[in-house]
């Protein structure tokens, strides 16, 4: 797995646990939201913290199975409430963690495009035969 990819479940741990801290509920409920969204992008993409447990095998056959766009609209749909329940700082920190994750699957998705033929082949369009 990437190295990113720890680094956004553990940055949406983090700032999850500081909008926990506040006097909004609704602000706490996004924060416990963030915490449990970590914990979900861990098993994911970081499943060897969870081979200890009797699922860990099956969450690390079945992770690898689940397909590039996926994980996007996975991760682009984790970022949203953040935002627009609780629109403190660090519910945008957190979601924006998921949205650099999202991209990255996005680029991966859409794959390289447009690759230039192979060098010295002849025949391409703007070249003159004499």
């Amino acid at each position: 797995k990437q190295w990113y990819q720890r680094r956004v479940a553990i940055t949406a741990g983090i700032t999850g646990i500081f909008v926990l801290i506040s006097f909004s509920a609704k602000c706490v409920a996004m924060g416990i939201f963030q915490i449990a969204a970590g914990i979900c992008v861990l098993m994911l993409e970081a499943t060897m913290c969870f081979l200890f447990l009797d699922i860990g095998k099956w969450l690390n056959e079945k992770s690898d199975k689940i397909k590039p766009w996926m994980k996007m609209f996975f991760y682009f749909a984790l970022c949203i409430p953040g935002p627009v329940i609780c629109g403190s700082t660090t519910s945008y920190v957190g979601s924006l963690g998921f949205v650099l994750a999202g991209m990255c699957y996005m680029v991966l998705t859409i794959g390289p495009k447009g690759s230039a033929p192979p060098q010295g082949s002849g025949n391409l369009p703007y070249t003159r035969q004499i």
